[in-house]
């Protein structure tokens, strides 16, 4: 005959007894309901008592200045910085600490957009600023594309003309070409003036093909850029922080938790005897 280890365990001795818990929690029920309410109403109190915070947002798109990706990481940090709202609040004239704002820039991934957002306790003081900043923002950048593009396009304006006299340069060589018949020279002579004259136009063609290729690439490098805008306007101010309802549902969640675990640490911590 076995006999099974004095230290053995016996089976499901060790499993949690649900019918246990929940005694425990009902004979600590007040404990928990007060503990639950003493939170959900400090959370009530917090949301009237703290300032409202007010949120505006405008999506913005990039300058584009080649064919490679906006600088997203570098307009989000321009946005975010307090040198431009700083430059905001002194331009608009508002004596605020600029530490009650609070700016952020979101990078919209794949895209050339950044979507930016300024909190404050105002509502017109915030539309205002944020308003400015974004204004400042875009003149910024758009003082970039200016420069990188001013040079493509005087670029392309002196190939304009270097085609110009190309063509006009044709039409004396095909001019001197077709009066060879009417000048007095002989044969031979006329064949040499031909012949050096159509070496002229093959030159002359192959400069034009190559001030042709310069040209079109030229505008496709203009084509592709584009100057910073905004694409959505300022949002009306909206209340963020805080939310009454939902800090008071996160409240109720917590505290009932706490309510529940300090019952079964009690429960725990008197030990088998008490329970």
């Amino acid at each position: 005959m076995n006999v099974p280890p004095s230290g053995s365990a016996l089976p499901y001795e060790d499993e949690v007894d649900l019918r246990e818990i929940l005694l425990v929690l009902w004979r600590q029920r007040w404990m928990i309901i007060l503990i639950t309410l003493a939170a959900v109403l400090a959370s009530v109190l917090a949301s009237v008592v703290l300032p409202p915070v007010y949120r505006v947002e405008a999506l913005v798109e990039l300058e584009r200045v080649d064919t490679k990706a906006p600088q997203q990481n570098e307009g989000k940090a321009i946005l975010e910085s307090q040198a431009l709202l700083t430059t905001a609040l002194e331009q608009l004239a508002i004596p605020a600490d600029p530490r009650s704002f609070k700016a952020r820039g979101e990078v919209i991934k794949d895209t050339e957009y950044l979507r930016f957002s300024l909190e404050g306790q105002d509502p017109p003081q915030v539309a205002a600023v944020a308003g400015k900043m974004v204004a400042l923002f875009i003149e910024q950048r758009n003082k970039v594309y200016e420069e990188r593009r001013a040079p493509l396009e005087k670029e392309l304006h002196k190939i304009s003309r270097e085609l110009e006299q190309s063509s006009t340069d044709r039409e004396k060589i095909n001019e001197l070409i077709a009066g060879l018949e009417k000048a007095p020279l002989s044969q031979v002579e006329q064949k040499l003036y031909a012949l050096q004259l159509a070496q002229l136009q093959g030159i002359q063609a192959q400069e034009k093909v190559g001030l042709t290729g310069q040209y079109l690439s030229l505008q496709d490098k203009l084509a592709a850029m584009h100057p910073a805008k905004i694409v959505d306007d300022l949002s009306e101010p909206e209340k963020v922080r805080p939310r009454l309802l939902l800090n008071a549902a996160v409240a109720l969640v917590l505290g009932l938790m706490a309510g529940i675990f300090l019952a079964l640490g009690r429960n725990w911590l008197a030990g088998p005897s008490q329970k």
